[in-house]
């Protein structure tokens, strides 16, 4: 058979090969399919190694043919014969290396999909690494993919030889030199720049704009230096077509390896205890400083070795191994790091700063030990593409939740910069609109939390999108798990009740958050009483309450025609048994809307009087003064006569009774006691302190009544009874008897 019947044949059969991998994904076909590629591949390989060899030994003799300036009449008809057979030879390898690429491509597509259909059946078991079968696989596919790095490497080795010259070491030389020079001069000089720019001086905004700075730069500078060597090798002619692209890959490794560093950097691995953005002992940042170069090389190494697995058209075994090693790397350092984190002794807490987010790095912790514990048990029990998927979450929710703390706090900082009563929007607004300092300070608050609420919704789809098609296949393994289930005529979705449960579970810690937020952010910043703050507070909660009981039973597949089928139902339950409690209910909320009491007043409650202190869903604390606290329904509060002492900030009025004995002291007296109140810094001057004659006893005695005035009702006992022992002295000095008083 000619060549050309060869290559023609050769060809025919790759183009079926082709047509059936993409019709099927049974693995086994795949395999018999890859063998057929792998064998004609290697046939390519033989016929173009021949032809470059016979092409190698016609340019060695023609080369001195070729330098020859005048060349004797009886050798022209041999370079004439030589030039043919070059010109034939060189006709003759361009159809073989369109069969050799051609077999390449089609050994990559079969091997992409047999990777492809392994990665998809994520809850698919394989081997294990623990089972004599995982390595025997390894072993028999050892050959192959051993054959194709080579060919790989050979590939590489002559484009790189093949380059021009000077331009190809001109170019990478020049690469290299600016790679040097962004890592040191030019690294350095934006780092000294930042710090003197932002590191320098007090306050949080300076410490978090220098922590994105310094990330930055480090992020930045490695990775511009690999890619401008890349570039100047490929400007050069140095790389081939794989090679451009494990180089490409290579780049993205970096950045992935230096951001890591930069993040870990500026968040608690610094050198400088002030300018780390969390704070941590020095021994925890120096343990997490070394554990992050191991992240790092993890990360570029399990991404270049992924895309020389795609390059080379690994085996599937090859595949599984590199999903085992690096799931179990990331296992490990997760792992370690969690320890290196670990709180310290009572003394070390001690002295930690108070932004130590102890409940926040609890439910942080327990998420990563059971990442880990999940990724470790899929690689031993042979689920190695569900490891690498847990795994790569680990590392890339890791990566967002660093740069989304940054960025969250640098916002929360900005905005109070420049809503503060000195910043640039502040007297803005107030030469605008003559707003003041409390409104200006809440539109700081709100517009702080809008921007933050859009980060967030950027990173949490950002947070879905390493899922991609295994997130999708994983989710429908998951769903087959909730098929519904009847039981007599009721039918019941596990997956509807799951997914209402955590729409609730959800729901329920953003009410948490939101409410948390309003009483930390944006109450402080109202000039508010304590008591509509509290009406606001519960508000939230309880709004927010019935949206997640609402979203939850939507998320159950119940629609408004079901919820008011249930709500009727409930409803004659509450008729019989509920009522009190929907009674409660419904007076806590009408003293919330309307706020005859609040939080902090004083009333009295058929009898009960004391300090307001919480109106629950229910019933409302009241602190009574001798220290105890009653539970008042709040159904009374709005059935029953109720006092309120302090309702809309009154006047405490003080009333005093003084009995003389001399009618002609009367007038005496009552002027000594309207100076005597005026004297005291507690009694207001308006309404003016007022004496009156009350009555006239027997035995010429004179009785009268005192009216005084007081910021609040809370200071009258006190201030009446500082009056009482002012009223004695002065009496006593001015010869003034009381009524029955002996006389020295």
């Amino acid at each position: 058979m000619t060549p050309e019947l060869v290559i023609a044949s050769a060809e025919q059969r790759l183009t079926q090969l082709q047509n059936q991998a993409q019709a099927t994904s049974d693995d086994k076909q795949l395999s018999a399919m890859a063998a057929q590629a792998s064998a004609l591949e290697a046939q390519a390989d033989r016929l173009v190694a021949t032809q470059r060899a016979a092409l190698a030994s016609l340019d060695r003799q023609l080369r001195p043919l070729v330098a020859r300036r005048r060349l004797p009449m009886s050798e022209r008809p041999r370079l004439s014969e030589m030039l043919a057979r070059k010109k034939a030879l060189t006709a003759a390898l361009a159809p073989v290396q369109s069969l050799d690429r051609a077999a390449n491509a089609t050994s990559t597509f079969i091997a992409q999909r047999r990777r492809e259909g392994f990665s998809a059946r994520l809850l698919e078991r394989s081997a294990s690494p623990l089972a004599p079968a995982f390595w025997a696989s390894l072993a028999e596919a050892a050959g192959l993919d051993i054959s194709r790095l080579e060919a790989m490497a050979i590939n590489a080795v002559e484009v790189a030889e093949a380059a021009p010259e000077p331009r190809g070491i001109l170019s990478l030389a020049l690469g290299v030199l600016v790679a040097l020079t962004l890592l040191f001069p030019v690294r350095r000089a934006l780092e000294a720049f930042g710090q003197h720019r932002l590191g320098s001086g007090s306050g949080r905004i300076k410490h978090t704009a220098y922590a994105l700075w310094l990330a930055a730069v480090d992020t930045g500078a490695p990775g511009l230096a690999v890619a401008a060597i890349r570039l100047s090798a490929e400007w050069g002619g140095l790389l081939s077509e794989k090679m451009d692209s494990l180089a490409g890959a290579g780049v993205v490794a970096v950045f992935w390896g230096a951001a890591i560093l930069a993040l870990g950097r500026a968040l608690f691995a610094g050198n400088d205890p002030v300018r780390r953005v969390i704070a941590s002992p020095d021994a925890s940042a120096a343990r997490v400083g070394r554990l992050l170069w191991a992240v790092a090389v993890v990360t570029g190494a399990g991404f270049l070795l992924a895309r020389l697995n795609y390059l080379a058209a690994a085996s599937v075994a090859a595949t599984i191994a590199t999903n085992c090693i690096v799931s179990l790397a990331y296992a490990g350092i997760a792992a370690l790091i969690l320890l290196a984190l670990r709180r310290e002794p009572e003394e070390t807490r001690a002295r930690e700063s108070e932004d130590e987010p102890s409940a926040v790095w609890s439910l942080v912790s327990l998420s990563l030990t059971l990442a880990i514990i999940a990724t470790v048990g899929s690689v031993l029990a042979g689920y190695t593409a569900l490891a690498a998927l847990i795994s790569g979450q680990i590392f890339w929710l890791s990566v967002l939740a660093a740069v989304s703390f940054i960025l969250l706090r640098f916002i929360d900082d900005l905005c109070g910069l420049l809503f503060s009563p000195d910043g640039w929007a502040s007297r803005m607004l107030q030469r605008l609109f003559t707003l003041r300092r409390s409104t200006i300070a809440q539109a700081g608050v709100l517009v702080s939390a809008a921007l933050q609420l859009l980060l967030l919704i950027g990173v949490l789809t950002l947070a879905l999108t390493p899922f991609g098609q295994s997130g999708d296949l994983l989710f429908s393994h998951a769903s087959r798990l909730g098929q519904p289930v009847r039981i007599g005529s009721a039918t019941i979705s596990p997956s509807a009740v799951a997914a209402g449960l955590a729409a609730l579970v959800v729901g329920m810690g953003l009410v948490h958050l939101l409410r948390e937020w309003v009483n930390r952010r944006y109450l402080p910043a109202t000039d508010w009483d304590a008591g509509l703050r509290n009406s606001v507070s519960t508000g939230v909660g309880y709004i927010g309450v019935a949206i997640a009981v609402l979203c939850a039973l939507s998320a159950m597949g119940l629609g408004f025609a079901q919820i008011a089928l249930v709500a009727s139902a409930l409803s004659v339950g509450i008729g019989f048994g509920l009522q009190q409690v929907v009674q409660n209910f419904v007076s806590g909320v009408i003293l919330l809307i309307e706020r005859p009491v609040k939080v902090g007043d004083w009333v009295n409650v058929d009898g009960v009087e004391g300090d307001i202190r919480r109106i629950r869903v229910r019933a409302t604390e009241i602190q009574t003064f001798d220290r105890t606290t009653v539970i008042v329904p709040n159904s009374d509060l709005i059935t029953k006569q109720v006092q309120n002492k302090t309702h809309g900030d009154p006047l405490g009025r003080i009333q005093l009774q003084i009995a003389i004995a001399k009618p002609a002291d009367a007038r005496r007296a009552a002027d000594l006691i309207v100076r005597v109140a005026k004297t005291s810094p507690d009694i207001l001057g308006d309404p003016q302190p007022a004496v009156y004659i009350d009555s006239l006893a027997a035995g010429g005695a004179v009785n009268l009544m005192c009216h005084v005035f007081v910021a609040t009702p809370r200071d009258s006992y006190r201030v009446r009874s500082d009056l009482f022992f002012d009223l004695l002295e002065a009496f006593q000095g001015a010869g003034i008897a009381f009524v029955g008083a002996v006389g020295p």
